[in-house]
């Protein structure tokens, strides 16, 4: 959760890092990240939602992870809604990149 904890993942090799939990901080942790990061791909797990994922995106995400924000209709057998909601997640991601031209 701290700029040098990630510094060091990268020099050791790592090609993403896992932000988690993000819901200590919300999407203002991966800006603070990336203020003297800006290359390193952060990903954000644990409390990413539909109704959020747009502003980690925004922030400087560059992929998001989503567990039980996916996953309710399983809960409940609702496979299609699993799907659904899966199509949603994408379509919010590239609305949100296309918004602001982040590729």
């Amino acid at each position: 959760m701290s700029v040098t904890e990630v510094l060091r993942a990268m020099e050791a090799g790592a090609d993403v890092v896992k932000i988690f939990p993000v819901t200590l901080f919300g999407p203002k942790i991966i800006k603070e990240i990336k203020g003297p990061l800006p290359q390193d791909p952060l990903l954000p797990i644990s409390g990413v939602s539909l109704d959020n994922v747009n502003q980690w995106i925004t922030a400087g995400s560059f992929v998001v992870g989503v567990g039980s924000a996916l996953m309710g209709g399983a809960k409940k057998g609702d496979y299609d809604e699993v799907t659904r909601t899966a199509k949603e997640f994408i379509k919010k991601i590239s609305s949100t990149r296309n918004k602001f031209d982040l590729t």
